[in-house]
């Protein structure tokens, strides 16, 4: 069965980011369903995680995506603060309704 939207791993890498409850927030209402893991520590941890998880993509914030994580992680594509908005509308096939809109607080 396939999914409505696609499902997006948030992770904080090495060190938290004051920034991933707005990115989930923006990614949910660009039409994701997004699991926000808090910060992990390893590569190791992220793969753990997305075995659970089973998501179409994981972006990682706080620090660069450790080496040899996006190789390791096969199919699901891997993305970062700088590349969420393109990579969702890859996911989504579409244009991001909400890429290049103020947010909420901004209004």
């Amino acid at each position: 069965m396939g999914r409505d939207r696609p499902r997006v791993l948030l992770v904080e890498f090495a060190r938290p980011d004051p920034a991933a409850v707005a990115w989930a927030r923006r990614l949910r209402d660009d039409g994701a369903e997004v699991v926000h893991a808090g910060p992990l520590d390893t590569a190791e941890q992220i793969l753990r995680t997305a075995e659970q998880e089973d998501p179409d993509a994981v972006g990682v914030l706080g620090a660069a995506p450790p080496e040899g994580l996006e190789a390791a992680l096969g199919d699901v594509v891997l993305f970062t603060a700088e590349t969420a908005a393109k990579t969702l509308e890859s996911l989504s096939g579409g244009r991001s309704h909400t890429t290049g809109a103020p947010s909420d607080r901004a209004r």
